[in-house]
């Protein structure tokens, strides 16, 4: 079921950007909470985009220039935007070679499947960024191989499996940046 809000609100800049404040009832038909991809429209021109939060259960929505400058608005106009809440945001586009490799272990394809969409996006980059085919078929044995056996050990923050935790521990480097080096930790100190 997807609820389809339609509001007006009046178009600000942030730094160069155009934004309008989303109303706190349209927040929570959409779902409320963090980011919200959405798709519909501003006026008469096509959007897909995402809601950021800014505090207080409501939203604010980031208007491309390519729309307002379509539209000839800009800052200080009243537009009138309907949208709903996206379902293909959580949609991975998941190469044939990782899904048959995921099909053929249960605990790593358990453990994939739960994961959110970004994470599933980070894990199927990390293995699509080979550029040779041993490499790609290597990271891809390595990752599932991982997952399937320590994703337990391999938690966020928030308790799910981390495809960074992964990609260390099956190859010695990390997909986040890199830790500060111990003359950086002794300077902090120092301070």
């Amino acid at each position: 079921m997807s609820r389809t809000a339609v509001f007006r609100a009046k178009i600000h800049s942030i730094g160069i950007n155009r934004c309008v404040d989303v109303p706190a009832r349209v927040s929570a038909a959409l779902g409320g909470g963090g980011h919200i991809p959405v798709h519909g429209r501003v006026e008469t021109a096509p959007l897909r985009s995402t809601l950021v939060p800014r505090g207080e259960g409501r939203h604010r929505l980031f208007v491309h220039s390519r729309i307002w400058r379509l539209l000839g608005v800009d800052r200080g106009d009243v537009i009138g935007i309907r949208l709903s809440r996206d379902p293909r945001a959580a949609e991975v586009e998941v190469p044939a070679d990782i899904a048959g490799a995921l099909r053929r272990d249960r605990a790593a394809h358990r453990r994939f499947a739960a994961w959110p969409p970004a994470s599933r996006r980070q894990f199927v980059r990390w293995i699509g960024e080979a550029k040779r085919p041993e490499t790609r078929r290597r990271r891809l044995a390595e990752a599932v191989g991982a997952l399937a056996r320590r994703a337990e050990r391999m938690l966020d923050r928030r308790g799910r499996p981390s495809p960074g935790a992964i990609v260390k521990r099956t190859t010695g480097r990390t997909l986040r940046r890199r830790p500060p080096s111990r003359a950086a930790r002794a300077r902090r100190r120092a301070v």
